[in-house]
Formats: structure tokens, sequence, C-alpha cells
């Protein structure tokens, strides 16, 4: 983890809570698609504005001879490390295999993938450097994600295979490096990061854009000109994306989406279903934090929320089923109407959840 390689206090969980990504919802209009939960340039200014670090993201421009971009790389890590800070960076998956629609490789079987075809899936995965032997030739690396379930937690592999890794990822991504870094502003005590992270996540829910990144960011960060299109975030997002679940509206854009952009009816679905699985995932880890400190009341909310979002997921897992065995789209849509209205339930509570926690801290704040 960066930041907690700058102060040991700053845990995985502890980052994310006080990221507020938790409460937060992003949605595309008319899309199907939920703004993906990745650390990003919004969330990493805010960190590092509560802790008294600066912040620093590279990602070289296209076109550069390979070697000379390999050559900076590792010399950005090197000086990175040799500054106290580790650095996030990104790699391609490696080793992965298909068969039977069952997608696999050598930490088990990828359920997340599947679905997806290999055009379209998000075949990267960011993680920590923690140091360098170059006597050796190794890098050594720390993983939060894999970490946090007992594998990968802290691996090291050579120079030649950490290249082909970093390589494979797509270039929007690859020789990225994200940095914080100490400096002579003073961390922002306790109270004063409480009162700002509760008007943070109040902001969050409400979709305020100031809390969110921008589509500039999204063109800039990952190298998007085509993105046009700005997420609704916060309950406005909810609710966007509860009306696009009705049968008619959800049909047309699966249509629109196959036949103007070749993307599958099923890789659709297994979107939202991704991304609604990392919802979850940051939503407990986040909650995780909040039980370490005892804190009960806020504890249960957020965990409630990770619940309405496992419920949320077990929905979108059926749909990815039904999509993935029901090759004809029409009977496909017909089939998925009982799941479709049960998901819009589950939003209801979301929105409601939401509009709870928006009705007992507003009051409290004024």
């Amino acid at each position: 983890m960066v930041l907690g390689s700058l102060d040991k206090s700053i845990t995985y969980p502890k980052s994310l809570y006080y990221s507020a990504k938790a409460y937060g919802f992003g949605y595309l209009p008319n899309g199907l698609v939920i703004e993906p939960g990745g650390w990003d340039d919004e969330t990493n200014q805010w960190l590092a504005s509560l802790f008294g670090f600066s912040y620093e993201r590279i990602l070289p421009n296209r076109g550069i001879d390979p070697d000379k971009v390999w050559g900076d790389y590792l010399k950005r890590i090197k000086n990175a490390l040799s500054q106290g800070s580790a650095v996030q960076v990104c790699r391609g998956w490696m080793g992965t295999r298909e068969k039977g629609g069952q997608i696999r490789s050598h930490l088990g079987r990828l359920f997340w993938w599947e679905g997806l075809t290999k055009r379209n899936r998000p075949d990267m995965h960011y993680f920590t450097v923690v140091g360098i032997d170059r006597s050796n030739r190794e890098i050594y690396f720390h993983d939060p994600i894999f970490g946090w379930f007992g594998t990968g937690k802290y691996v090291k592999c050579k120079e030649e295979l950490f290249r082909k890794t970093v390589e494979r990822a797509p270039w929007q991504h690859r020789y990225i490096t994200i940095i914080f870094k100490k400096t002579n502003r003073l961390p922002k005590g306790e109270k004063e990061i409480r009162a700002l992270l509760k008007k943070r996540i109040i902001k969050k829910i409400k979709g305020d854009p100031s809390v969110y990144d921008s589509v500039e960011m999204w063109r800039s960060f990952f190298r998007l000109k085509r993105v046009k299109k700005s997420f609704a975030h916060g309950i406005k997002g909810l609710k966007l994306f509860k009306k696009d679940l009705q049968p008619e509206r959800f049909k047309r854009i699966l249509i629109f989406k196959m036949k103007k952009r070749n993307i599958m009816p099923v890789e659709v679905v297994s979107w939202l279903d991704l991304n609604i699985y990392h919802s979850s995932f940051i939503a407990s880890i986040s909650a995780e934090y909040l039980e370490a400190r005892g804190k009960t009341m806020e504890w249960e909310w957020l965990f409630r929320l990770h619940l309405l979002y496992e419920k949320l997921r077990i929905s979108s897992l059926k749909l990815r089923l039904l999509f993935k065995t029901t090759p004809d789209l029409y009977q496909a849509v017909e089939k998925s109407k009982p799941i479709l209205v049960q998901m819009r339930k589950t939003i209801d509570e979301m929105i409601n959840h939401f509009q709870l926690y928006l009705i007992e801290n507003l009051n409290a704040l004024h």
C-alpha cells in the first residue's frame, strides 16, 4: 500500500474508509455502465490533503521507444523507493486459460471475467512495488487485494517477467506510476478529518461533482478521448440505473450496444456484475475499519450497504448466467424480467438507505 509505506497507521481498510468511496455511486445514463471503483485522481488528491502528502501520477506518452520508456519507468520507481515511498503500478494478467466458458489462472477461477470476450476484458491489475534488487534483477511487490485473501501479499519476480506483465497491460495504463511523497505540510487532526469526511460523504451521496472525477479526468487518466458523457452520481445515479432496468429500456440499450458498438449483451451484464462486486467489496472493507475502531452505528449502516450490494449482485449474477446460456437476445430479456424487477426493488432499498443517512447526518451537522 503506497500510503502505508509513508505512514504505518494508514492501513488498507482505513484508506478505503477515508476515501469515502463506499458512499459513492456512479452510473452512465442509457449505458448500463456502473462507474469502476478503482483508485483515481480525485480520491488520491483527497487522501494526500488529509495526511500532508503530495501526489503524483505519471503516464508517458504513447509511441516512445520501448526500451527508453522501460528504463525511465524503472528509474521513477527506484527514485520513489529511495525517498521512502512505494509505487502503485499496473500489470496485465498472465497465464489465463479458458475452457467451456470458465476462465482460470494460477490464482484459481476468475469468475469476474466470465462472459467477457478477450477484447473487452479488463486485462490489468493495479498493485504496489515495494522494492527493487538490481543486482539480482528482481522486483518486490505487495498486492493489497490478493494479500487480503491470503495470496500474493508479498511477492518477488524477475525483472524480465515483470516487464512482460507490465507490457501486457492496456496502453492507457502501461508504465503508469502513482506516488505519494512526504512534504512539510502537517497531517490534519483527527477531529478535523472526521468533520471533513462527514461533509464529503454527504456530497458523495448527493452526487456533488466536486467529489467525483470529471469527464476530463477519465480522458486524461485512461487516455480515452472518445469519452464524452459524464457519469450521474449519488442518489441520482441510482435512480437513473433503476430507470434503465425497465425491460423495454434495458432491451433497447442492449440492442444499440450490439449493433452500434459490437458489444454482446452478455458482456454488458457481465460488466454490471463486475462493478457491483467491486462496490460490495469496497463497502465491506470500509466497514471493517469502523468495526475495528468500535464505531458500531456507522459500521452498521455501512455493512448494511454492503449487504444490499450483495443482494444486488445475486441478481446480476443471475443475469450473467442467463445471458451466457441464452444466445437469443429477445428470449434472454423476456426471461430476465423477474430479475430486473428484483434489481429495481433492491435499488429502491439502497436509495432509501442513502436517504436515511442524509436525514440523520444533515440534522447532526446543523
